[in-house]
């Protein structure tokens, strides 16, 4: 029996945060169920919200200090203004866990989609928003 390993990279810098980062918005944009809530992005510009979310995945899986954001503050106003149900949780987990398989393989790329599991939960339960 032969094992079968991925053709994948890991995620190992920020250019491929970068990558994943910038095509899970192109995604996420188009989707009936999360468009609404990043309309936001039509006054605060994509391409800098892109490098803030960069940064952002850069500290959690590299350890990095770029991140200077209001990550809970942030969430709570959409949440306020947009109503971040569990349906849309779940998508957004569901959306990037479908692009960090699409694009990467490996211990780094595990850890980003356990990450995000652990931060839509933890995320969720602090907005009184259930996920299944």
């Amino acid at each position: 029996m032969t094992c079968r390993r991925s053709h994948l990279p890991d995620l190992s810098c920020r250019a491929d945060i970068d990558v994943l980062v910038r095509r899970f918005y192109e995604r996420a944009l188009g989707d009936a169920v999360l468009a609404p809530v990043f309309d936001v992005l039509a006054v605060v510009g994509l391409d800098e919200h892109l490098v803030v979310v960069a940064d952002f995945w850069e500290q959690i899986l590299f350890r990095t200090t770029r991140y200077d954001g209001a990550f809970i503050p942030v969430h709570r106003a959409l949440h306020g203004h947009h109503g971040l149900t569990s349906a849309r949780f779940e998508r957004w987990l569901t959306l990037w866990t479908e692009n960090v398989d699409a694009l990467f393989a490996g211990a780094n790329a595990d850890r980003a989609k356990i990450k995000a599991d652990a931060m839509a939960r933890s995320l969720a339960r602090s907005l009184g928003v259930g996920m299944s």
